[in-house]
């Protein structure tokens, strides 16, 4: 049964569903500020879904202009986050996320060899963005000031449903983050949501992976196959 997660991050309400009996905490972490290579400011609003054997990372960006949310801007995005996650060639699709065009990429980990003619299959990481702001412009560009992306190592079936239901608005609320209502299904009763004063330990990969800028590239994705579309 999946449980429904529903708050306030920064500015934005975000929910989803985690699909999963395992356990899980989701943490809101510390936002930050900065500024695009172009002189944009934005401000960087995350937040992590923790088990002991998997986790997801979020990441909410507002600019103060609107920036390209095509797919190509989407795409770079992607590529960079599983690129500096380890990936040599990762797969890239086109779903709509929350309603909106997005990208999606995928790859795997080598299978660990544990001997005796045995292997075990390496972890998926999947990496996701889209706008859910973005619209066409009077020039004709597709451009949003909000940027969602996310990195999973959680199985595909509890980031396919994730992302399904996955959605974003903005709140009003400018206070810089705050805790998601814990969600009170009894098949989950260890559930803990909870803030974190300070962001949480990433290795240099997954902080290359989280610390993108929006750019163009020339990728070119297939069709998402049916039994990935989400």
């Amino acid at each position: 049964m999946a449980s429904h997660e529903t708050g306030v991050v920064g500015p934005y309400n975000v929910s989803f569903d985690m699909n999963t009996t395992m356990d899980y905490s989701v943490i809101v972490e510390k936002s930050s500020s900065g500024v695009t290579e172009d002189g944009v400011k934005f401000d960087r609003y995350n937040m992590s879904v923790q088990s002991t054997d998997y986790f997801a990372w979020i990441v909410l960006t507002r600019y103060s202009a609107p920036m390209l949310a095509n797919i190509t801007a989407n795409a770079y995005i992607v590529q960079s986050a599983l690129v500096g996650s380890g990936a040599d060639e990762p797969n890239y699709y086109q779903p709509l996320i929350d309603g909106k065009p997005g990208v999606l990429g995928n790859f795997r980990f080598e299978r660990q060899d544990l001997g005796n003619g045995q292997y075990e299959e390496g972890d998926l990481v999947v990496a996701a963005s889209y706008s859910p702001d973005a619209k066409v412009q009077e020039n004709g560009e597709y451009r949003g000031i909000t940027n969602i992306r996310l990195l999973s190592t959680f199985p595909w079936e509890v980031t396919r449903d994730m992302l399904y239901d996955f959605h974003v608005e903005a709140s009003g609320d400018q206070a810089a983050s705050q805790t998601l209502s814990e969600n009170q299904s009894q098949k989950k009763p260890q559930n803990q949501l909870q803030n974190a004063s300070q962001d949480q330990s990433l290795n240099q990969s997954q902080v290359q992976a989280l610390n993108l800028s929006q750019n163009q590239t020339t990728a070119q994705m297939p069709e998402l196959p049916s039994y990935l579309r989400l």
